[in-house]
C-alpha cells in the first residue's frame, strides 16, 4: 500500500488526529480515515495510534498506510466489458485524463455507489489482492468541472502524489465571480479548515491547513468578472472558499454565497488546464478542456472588457479573446 506522510504544523497543535488526516488529504473523508486509525494503518511519530481523537502536537510526523476502499458490489463491476466514457479525453497503460462532468462525484459513496468517476472507470483501474486500488490522486467537487488525472498502477499513484505534493503538478482553473477584484491579481495565502458551525463548509480559519492561490483577473462585466486560478495547494473547496473570503464568491455557488438564478446546474468554476510529467517515459503532458455548455449564458452580459490577454500567464493558447468567443458560440475550442 502506499504511504503518505504529512508533519504537523504550529497551527496544527491540538487537532484530533481524525480531522488532520481529513484536512490534509481531503480525497478521503473522516470516516474514511477513523477506520484506518481503527485498523491501526496510522503511526504518529512511528507508533500505531488508534484514538481518532488523539491531541497532535507541533513538528509531528503523521504517516498512514493507505487502504483504498471500494463497496463490495463495485468489485466484480471490474470485469463487466464497457466502453471508455466519453469524458475521458486521454488514456494509456499509466494514466487516465478526464474532463469530469459537473454533478458526478469522483468516489463512490453512498447514494452515489455506481454514479462516481471510480465506479464508472472500474475495469481500467490497479488492483492488488483481487480488489480495486482506484488511483485518485487529486479530485474535484461535485459540481466542478473539469479535468483530473488518475493513475492506472500503483508505481503511477505514488509517483503522481508525490508530484502533486512537490507542486509539481500544474492545475489551473477558470471562474467567474460576483465582482472586480481589486488587486486585479495576486496571492491568497490563508488557511482552510471546518467551519466553526455549518459542518458542510469550509472555511478559512486560524488553525486551518495552510492553502495558496494565484489568482489573474482576464475579463470582467459590471458586476462580474472572469478569474483564472492556479493551485499551489490543494485543500477542500480551496478556490471556492479564497474567492468568497475576499467577497467574490463563484457565480452559481449557492453553499459559499454566489447563488445566481441563471446558473443552477452547479458553480462556474472549471478545471481548464493542467500539466504533469508523465510517472513512466517523464515526457510532459498537457491538456485543455472547455466549459459545459450553460457558460455560455454569461454572453447575456454584453460584450466583455478583457483585462488581461493571455488567458494562462505561461501559456500564449488559448487567448482571453478565444475562450470568450467559444463560449459565446457553444463551441468547444480544444476539439474545433
Amino acid at each position: 500500500m502506499p504511504t503518505r506522510r504529512a508533519e504537523v504544523p504550529a497551527a496544527g497543535a491540538g487537532m484530533r488526529l481524525d480531522r488532520f488526516l481529513a484536512d490534509a488529504w481531503p480525497d478521503y473523508s473522516r470516516s474514511f480515515w477513523r477506520r484506518q486509525i481503527d485498523g491501526g494503518r496510522v503511526r504518529v511519530d512511528g507508533r500505531a495510534e488508534k484514538k481518532a481523537g488523539y491531541p497532535l502536537r507541533s513538528g509531528q510526523t503523521v504517516a498512514v498506510e493507505v487502504g483504498e476502499e471500494v463497496h463490495p458490489d463495485l468489485n466484480g463491476l471490474a470485469d463487466v466489458p464497457r466502453e471508455w466514457p466519453s469524458w475521458v479525453v486521454y488514456h494509456d497503460a499509466s494514466v487516465i485524463v478526464i474532463n469530469k462532468p459537473r454533478n458526478l462525484v469522483v468516489h463512490p459513496a453512498p447514494g452515489h455507489w455506481l454514479d462516481s468517476v471510480v465506479a464508472e472507470l472500474l475495469p481500467w483501474l490497479p488492483r492488488s489482492d483481487g480488489q480495486v486500488r482506484p488511483g485518485v490522486v487529486h479530485r474535484l467537487d461535485r459540481d466542478t468541472s473539469g479535468l483530473m488525472v488518475l493513475a492506472r498502477t500503483l508505481r503511477a499513484t505514488n509517483q503522481l502524489s508525490q508530484a502533486i505534493q512537490r507542486r509539481e503538478v500544474v492545475r489551473q482553473y477558470v471562474a467567474v465571480v460576483r465582482g472586480h477584484l481589486a488587486p486585479a491579481q495576486g496571492v491568497i495565502e490563508a488557511p482552510i479548515g471546518r467551519h466553526p458551525r455549518q459542518r458542510l463548509k469550509m472555511a478559512v480559519v486560524v488553525d486551518g491547513r495552510p492553502a495558496r492561490t494565484r489568482y489573474r483577473s482576464v475579463a470582467q462585466w459590471p458586476g462580474f468578472s472572469m478569474v483564472q486560478c492556479t493551485l499551489e495547494t490543494g485543500r477542500t473547496h480551496q478556490i471556492r472558499v479564497h474567492l468568497s473570503s475576499l467577497g467574490h464568491p463563484v457565480v452559481g455557488d449557492g453553499l459559499y454565497g454566489g447563488k445566481h438564478p441563471d446558473f443552477v446546474a452547479g458553480q462556474l468554476l472549471h478545471a481548464a488546464r493542467i500539466r504533469f510529467l508523465h510517472p513512466e517515459h517523464g515526457q510532459v503532458m498537457e491538456f485543455l478542456a472547455s466549459p459545459p455548455s450553460d457558460w455560455s449564458g454569461i454572453t447575456a452580459w454584453g460584450p466583455a472588457e478583457i483585462t488581461e490577454p493571455r488567458l494562462f500567464p505561461d501559456a500564449d493558447q488559448p487567448t482571453t479573446a478565444q475562450w470568450l468567443s467559444a463560449l459565446a458560440s457553444g463551441s468547444d475550442i480544444f476539439n474545433s
